[in-house]
């Protein structure tokens, strides 16, 4: 009679796989989100660094502005006396200098709104702007002394005085306000380098902390993973060991013995020496359940299996074939040593139990299925010969039938 087997044993040591993979998870999101975060800095350092190159730029631009309305100005001051000299020849050129003057202060101005104040901006055009006025009035004397002599002896004589006295103040006012005007642009562009130096700065140290960071989430995750994966290795080498061993007996069971039996014969075919199977049943085993439960069948069967493991050796192997049924599996062992082992284990059976063998030598060429069937056929044989015996499958007793008279 098959007992019931208990539920197998509760996997231990394998460690909460659901667990490692929710660190898992989260250590992976930790690592990305660090990573985003320095590719915003980054780009953020990226882009100060490019408004650096854009203010220089800016500001190479501004000087090279300031350089001309300064050429300018020197213009304007050389011009003036020319044209007391020269009288109304020098009127078109004072007239084009000045307005390029102009000009050029005024983009100067809108070239720097965004990088300085609009004082110095404002004093500048005030400079440039008196010096043009004053360099238009003494082109008109010029004009004057061109048309009449006596104006001109007038001109040259009271003008150039009071004219060089103007031009010296409207000169320093104008080169002061330039000079304002280009500290105040190498202020402006000193603090956007000191900015952008702090924000390089600070984004490498960000950058390098995040790196640190991430390789270390980096490395939990990997010890996780490979703590994992060798909780999985254990998971899988239980539930291998599990699926081939019997829940009851802690011996080998069914699928394990008919994924080990092909291995068997083929090794035992390969190396050329003789093995055998024994097939066990317990005599009148389900008497005994029904007598003392099924309780004590379970602990006959438990008993019996720990008690006969004790004899064999490494190399052999017992199975739980079914219910009260049982496989040795020994190579390397011939049928006489079979049956000295078997009658070994007899006496070691618990509560005086008994059993009747079956013993099967393999044949050359045979496979492991005839070869379990040659041996449980000699079970049979040993059972319906009175149990408790050894039957050697080709030595089976035969029986003898009647012969009928033929009419």
């Amino acid at each position: 009679m098959l007992n019931p087997s208990p539920r197998p044993p509760t996997l231990r040591g394998a460690g909460d796989p659901v667990r490692d993979l929710r660190y898992q998870l989260w250590l992976g999101s930790g690592c990305f989100a660090l990573m985003l975060c320095g590719l915003l800095i980054a780009l953020y350092a990226l882009s100060v660094d490019r408004g650096l190159h854009q203010a220089v730029d800016r500001t190479a631009g501004f000087g090279a502005r300031a350089l001309q309305v300064q050429l300018a100005l020197v213009e304007l001051r050389r011009r003036p006396e020319q044209a007391l000299r020269d009288g109304a020849r020098a009127e078109a050129e004072v007239l084009r200098a000045a307005a390029q003057a102009k000009d050029l202060a005024a983009r100067l101005a809108l070239g720097g709104q965004s990088e300085v104040g609009e004082e110095p901006q404002r004093a500048l055009r005030a400079a440039v702007d008196d010096s043009v006025r004053l360099y238009l009035r003494l082109a008109d004397n010029a004009q004057s002394a061109s048309t009449s002599p006596a104006a001109a002896v007038i001109v040259r004589s009271s003008s150039v005085d009071a004219w060089r006295a103007q031009n010296a103040a409207y000169a320093a006012a104008a080169d002061t306000a330039l000079r304002d005007l280009l500290a105040e642009l190498h202020q402006a562009l000193v603090r956007d380098s000191a900015r952008a130096e702090d924000v390089t700065s600070f984004a490498r140290q960000v950058l390098v902390a995040l790196a640190l960071l991430t390789a270390l989430l980096g490395l939990l995750f990997g010890v996780l993973a490979l703590r994992a994966a060798a909780a999985h290795r254990q998971l899988y080498g239980q539930l291998d060991a599990l699926a081939h061993t019997d829940g009851l007996t802690a011996v080998m069971n069914r699928r394990g013995l008919d994924e080990q039996m092909p291995v068997e014969v083929a090794r035992a075919e390969r190396l050329g020496y003789p093995f055998t199977v024994v097939m066990i049943d317990l005599d009148h085993f389900k008497r005994f359940n029904d007598r003392r439960g099924h309780g004590a069948g379970d602990k006959l069967l438990r008993g019996a299996a720990q008690a006969w493991r004790g004899q064999l050796r490494p190399t052999d192997v017992l199975a739980r074939y079914g219910g009260e049924e049982f496989t040795l599996v020994l190579p390397a062992c011939d049928a006489e040593q079979a049956v000295q082992l078997v009658d070994r284990l007899r006496p070691l059976t618990p509560e005086n139990q008994t059993f009747s063998a079956g013993i099967a030598l393999r044949l050359p060429g045979e496979s492991a299925a005839d070869l379990l069937l040659r041996a449980d056929a000699a079970l049979l044989a040993a059972k319906r010969g009175g149990r408790n015996r050894s039957v050697i499958a080709g030595n089976e007793p035969q029986m003898v039938l009647p012969l009928r008279a033929v009419q």
